[in-house]
């Protein structure tokens, strides 16, 4: 394997095809919410949707797709569930009893930081290979991004007390877009480098 391909090597090639296929929901995400005027959430920008569905992958499917150390796994594991049951108490929130908060998402992205960066630490004492490194260097990085994306939100929209959870893609809020495009795209094509390297480091 050449440098780059470490850099997926944490995941089979079966399991970083499934992780690339997976981002073809960002645009059937952006066109489904967007069909009703009515639907619980409001408007979302396609960039916005793409970045919901990359650390949706990112954040929980990535992490229990990977294959190696027992420490490495371990740290993954407990990443994924976390936000696996953030996610699911989130939904609950905002699709059943309209009470999510903003603060409620920014504790947990606080919390999921001190465990990245933690596990980043322990890993790079144990001298961990390269995937699991750039997996939660990415992690950390993808959860700031996320803190700063959700002050934009607070201060751009109503927010949740009226049933809204996305910035949309009108000239209203083409800034914010922008914005997030400059933050966003950078750490999505590293993504999809490390899973391209994973699909055909194997035969390198």
């Amino acid at each position: 394997m050449t440098d780059w391909h470490q850099l997926g090597a944490g995941w089979t090639q079966g399991g970083a095809a499934v992780l690339l296929m997976l981002q073809l929901l960002g645009p059937a995400f952006w066109w489904w919410q967007n069909r009703s005027p009515d639907r619980v959430g409001g408007a979302i920008s396609a960039l916005k949707a793409q970045w919901l569905v990359f650390v949706v992958t990112l954040w929980i499917v990535a992490p229990l797709l990977v294959i190696g150390q027992t420490e490495a796994l371990l740290i993954c594991w407990l990443l994924a569930g976390s936000m696996l049951l953030r996610g699911i108490i989130e939904l609950h929130l905002c699709l059943i009893t309209h009470r999510w908060k903003v603060s409620y998402g920014l504790a947990h992205d606080a919390l999921q930081l001190v465990l990245a960066l933690v596990g980043l630490g322990w890993l790079i004492t144990l001298g961990a290979p390269t995937w699991i490194l750039f997996l939660l260097v990415l992690t950390v990085s993808t959860l700031v991004t996320e803190i700063v994306f959700v002050s934009w939100f607070r201060n751009a929209t109503v927010g949740p007390e009226e049933a809204i959870y996305f910035v949309p893609g009108n000239s209203a809020f083409k800034k914010i877009n922008q914005r997030t495009a400059w933050l966003f795209l950078p750490q999505f094509t590293l993504f999809l480098v490390a899973l391209l390297g994973a699909l055909v480091g194997k035969e390198a």
